[in-house]
């Protein structure tokens, strides 16, 4: 199976579905991670460009994928936001003709930042029609110390599609931590503790040993496939 997973910047792919992308690499499927914007010189002074994108691909062979690219924006220490949706979708849409993939994995809509909920209505336009390409599935998660600050009176995450990753986090600490500069200690989101503690509570909620958590926005099935279900 092909999948692609669209993260505004470097460590959102890792924090919203790192454990699901090692166990996908790990069982063979075809993981690209596309990084739409640079977005680290934001918030950290020191870090270039190019060491952002050498981060993004340490990460990615961490969780065993060594297709990741880079959309380009931000480069000039703006938000996506503050751009034309339209380049974003044109970005997504081109890489969905290349990439082919039968799975995406991206932002929840309701997330507080601004730059991820721009890339969810971007991939939400660009697989509007599921049936025009070979998308069969659109899922959406979960970025710790952002999508959980939004208020539920906005958009809640609820999720309703669970992968069972035991095994796998070990894998997704080992990405995040080449992002040592998103990293805190203790209590912190960004942190290991979270992750695992994130992991095993939605591993709970699945009835396994640990989970990443994701809504559904879009499937699309053929007749048998429903038939089955």
């Amino acid at each position: 199976m092909r999948t692609l997973v669209v993260a505004a910047h470097p460590d959102d792919e890792v924090l919203g579905a790192g454990a699901t992308i090692a166990s996908l690499a790990d069982a063979g499927g075809e993981v690209t991670v596309l990084i739409v914007a640079e977005g680290v010189s934001l918030r950290h002074e020191g870090v270039t460009l190019r060491a952002a994108q050498d981060n993004c691909l340490r990460a990615g062979e961490k969780l065993g994928v060594r297709n990741v690219r880079f959309g380009g924006f931000s480069q000039d220490g703006v938000l996506i936001a503050d751009g034309p949706q339209r380049d974003v979708v044109s970005l997504i849409e081109r890489t969905l003709r290349d990439v082919r993939p039968e799975l995406v994995l991206t932002h929840h809509p309701g997330d507080i930042h601004a730059d991820h909920r721009l890339v969810s209505q971007s991939i939400s336009y660009a697989t509007r029609l599921l049936g025009a390409g070979p998308v069969r599935r659109v899922l959406h998660f979960e970025v710790l110390s952002s999508t959980e600050q939004q208020t539920g009176l906005v958009a809640p995450f609820l999720p309703n599609v669970f992968t069972d990753v035991s095994g796998f986090v070990d894998a997704k600490c080992e990405a995040l931590e080449v992002y040592h500069y998103e990293v805190f200690d203790g209590a912190h989101p960004r942190s290991a503790s979270a992750v695992r503690a994130l992991a095993q509570y939605r591993g709970v909620q699945a009835g396994v040993a640990q989970a990443e958590a994701f809504a559904l926005s879009r499937q699309l099935l053929s007749a048998k496939e429903a038939e089955a279900r």
